[in-house]
C-alpha cells in the first residue's frame, strides 16, 4: 500500500531487507554484513556502541545501516543530492496537511 501511493505521488520506492544492520556501525563505516556483525555492541535498549566507544542511538543507526544497503557510499556526511539528518525538537516548518 505504501509503494502504490508513494508511487503515485512520484516517489521511488527502493525495497530492501534489514540483516546485519542493528549489529554493524554506521559511524564507524561498516558494511552491514554477517563478517562485521556483533550483538554485544547493543549495550542497552535502544543503545549502541561504536568501535571507539561512542554511542548512538540504536534505531538511528540502524536505519542508516538500512540506507547503506542501498547506498553502499554512504557516509555521515551523507549522499550527493540526498538529505541524511535527523531532527528532534519542534518544527517551524507549516504543518503538512495531505491534499483531499
Amino acid at each position: 500500500m505504501i509503494k502504490y501511493k508513494a508511487e503515485d505521488k512520484g516517489i521511488t520506492v527502493l525495497l530492501t531487507e534489514e540483516s546485519y544492520t542493528s549489529g554493524t556501525s554506521f559511524l564507524d563505516n561498516e558494511l552491514p554484513a554477517k563478517e562485521n556483525y556483533d550483538k554485544k555492541r547493543r549495550i542497552h535498549r535502544g543503545l549502541f556502541k561504536t568501535a571507539d566507544g561512542k554511542t548512538i542511538n540504536a534505531d538511528i543507526n540502524g536505519a542508516f545501516q538500512i540506507i547503506r544497503k542501498v547506498f553502499p557510499k554512504v557516509t555521515a556526511d551523507g549522499i550527493e543530492g540526498v538529505v541524511l539528518a535527523h531532527y528532534c525538537g519542534k518544527s517551524d516548518l507549516p504543518e503538512y496537511k495531505e491534499k483531499d
